[in-house]
């Protein structure tokens, strides 16, 4: 039996729920022609996925042809449409945009097969080497990821496409050719098409090289992490923030590696080296308090002794109406509602508006407040005295009637909100 074949048939001993990422390609035809070979009596689900990218032509066509194979085999096949109309990265956001549709449509208890293959590994490992990548980027492909409880599997990884296209001619395959993939305007297809060739004429064995070197890449950077491990714990506080005080006796090595393991804990994307050195430069040798990193999914914020790891929030605009007080305002960080008098909880508690007075949530302000039963402050002091942290202070509703301040809802009222018995209620946010 040749060797696709057995690590199939490898495969479908331990799993038997296999969603399939189906370009119509040669190699992703390979994958489901031998995974549908092997299917004896029927005892695994496959079902496909087709991503028309509409990039080409012709890719109402492929899409079709998709489909058509799939209809043939009497296998389910999805069909999911994406578009970019930015030019900029488009490999890059391509491939996001993938693995989001994906992880989507993925079942519970089904892996996801991708046909990666070993001169995809190659390829990937010189595009690790051309970005400045460290050990993790030089290790390659995974064999075998778990993304929040999703299995992807590539089971082709260690297979050469040679082995591969010989596979398709022998059993009669058909597949698209797609004719993007000559344009060495993209780096992969660069690669492929002009470095690749050129350095196995020169070292006939150059891939299987690559792919040891990627084989230690891995072990070394396992062995790296456990090492980094214990000092990593000292440091964590919490899921999403650091110990500055500790980082700041751990060299600059060691600050890489962990706010590296920080990152990957929290399911964000790995940044560059270069990005790394200017979070070093902007978290140890910065003496402000306060200090705000921006990235393209999420912010790094030092505050006094810690450093945190924030989603990026959706901008909220500074006065938001409540015209209907019996629909929910939904903000970027929580929920506005209103509840009638509770004897039993009167947190939260505030007079009913007046006739002449219209409800609105404002954020940001810059007002004096004064606090029910307190003096007057202004309210930077109050979220001080709260321990709100700077960078939630611009998203913290405050709630008006008219022009005056009533609340911000699980912190304070004011002296305008006081209840009473015969109209009060309250008015909750739920983060």
């Amino acid at each position: 039996m040749n060797n696709i074949d057995n690590k199939i048939k490898k495969l479908i001993k331990k799993n038997k729920k296999f969603l399939i990422a189906f370009s119509g390609g040669l190699d992703s035809s390979v994958l489901l022609y031998s995974l549908n070979k092997n299917n004896n009596n029927n005892n695994i689900n496959i079902r496909a996925i087709h991503i028309n990218h509409n990039m080409n032509k012709k890719s109402k066509k492929w899409e079709n042809h998709c489909i058509n194979i799939c209809n043939k085999l009497n296998i389910i096949i999805i069909i999911k449409q994406i578009y970019n109309k930015n030019n900029k990265n488009i490999e890059s956001i391509y491939r996001e945009k993938r693995y989001s549709i994906y992880k989507k449509y993925l079942l519970n208890n089904e892996i996801l097969l991708t046909a990666h293959h070993k001169n995809d590994q190659c390829e990937t490992i010189l595009l690790s080497l051309k970005r400045g990548s460290g050990l993790s980027g030089l290790s390659g492909i995974k064999k075998k990821i778990l993304i929040k409880n999703k299995i992807i599997i590539r089971p082709l990884l260690n297979i050469e496409k040679k082995e591969i296209k010989k596979y398709a001619i022998n059993n009669k395959i058909i597949w698209i050719n797609d004719s993007s993939n000559n344009n060495i305007k993209f780096d992969r297809n660069f690669l492929r098409k002009i470095i690749i060739p050129k350095l196995l004429n020169r070292w006939p064995f150059f891939i299987k090289c690559i792919i040891r070197s990627a084989k230690i890449c891995f072990n070394q950077n396992k062995l790296l992490e456990k090492l980094i491990n214990k000092k990593f714990n000292k440091s964590l506080i919490k899921k999403n923030i650091l110990n500055l005080k500790y980082l700041i006796h751990l060299s600059r090595e060691e600050f890489f590696l962990i706010i590296r393991k920080w990152i990957k804990i929290n399911d964000k994307k790995m940044l560059s080296y270069k990005l790394l050195k200017i979070i070093w430069i902007n978290i140890i040798n910065n003496k402000k308090i306060y200090f705000q990193m921006f990235f393209k999914e999420f912010i790094i914020n030092k505050y006094k002794n810690k450093i945190y790891l924030i989603n990026k929030l959706k901008k909220i605009k500074k006065k938001i109406k409540w015209k209907n007080i019996k629909k929910n305002i939904f903000l970027p960080n929580g929920t506005l509602y209103i509840s009638e008098n509770n004897k039993n909880n009167i947190n939260n508690l505030v007079r009913k508006p007046k006739l002449n007075e219209k409800i609105y949530i404002k954020f940001n302000i810059k007002n004096y407040i004064k606090i029910l039963g307190r003096k007057k402050k202004k309210i930077k002091k109050i979220w001080q005295e709260y321990k709100i942290l700077p960078w939630e202070r611009p998203n913290i509703p405050i709630i008006f009637y008219n022009n005056n301040i009533i609340m911000s809802p699980n912190l304070f009222i004011t002296e305008n909100a006081k209840p009473n018995k015969l109209s009060s209620w309250k008015i909750n946010f739920k983060k």
